[in-house]
């Protein structure tokens, strides 16, 4: 199933359609690091002690990826991930700390 059909049929405006597009985001992320970096999946997978079939299903969506996956890989590339604010909860939270 294709992403843009796998989105609608759960609905744009879900919160697991938004985390799907925020774990393609980071995959995205990870396999630009990995080409800039000139590594192959197998070098990455060595890294990050999985294997270069974790490592290519990762990359090629296949799968929803488990987080400790997405962490080691990005690890092995020399990355983190970080949890920031989304704008729409910034704001919301800043109107109701100067109410």
């Amino acid at each position: 199933m294709k992403f843009d059909d796998f989105i609608k049929e759960i609905g744009e405006n879900t919160i697991e359609a938004e985390a799907i597009r925020q774990i393609a985001r980071m995959v995205s992320e990870i396999v630009k690091r990995r080409k800039m970096l000139g590594l192959t999946q197998n070098e990455v997978a060595k890294k990050a002690g999985l294997s270069q079939a974790q490592v290519a299903r990762l990359e090629n969506s296949s799968q929803i990826p488990r987080v400790d996956t997405l962490i080691k890989v990005a690890i092995a590339l020399g990355m983190s991930i970080n949890l920031s604010e989304t704008e729409e909860e910034a704001v919301a939270s800043n109107l109701l700390a100067h109410a």
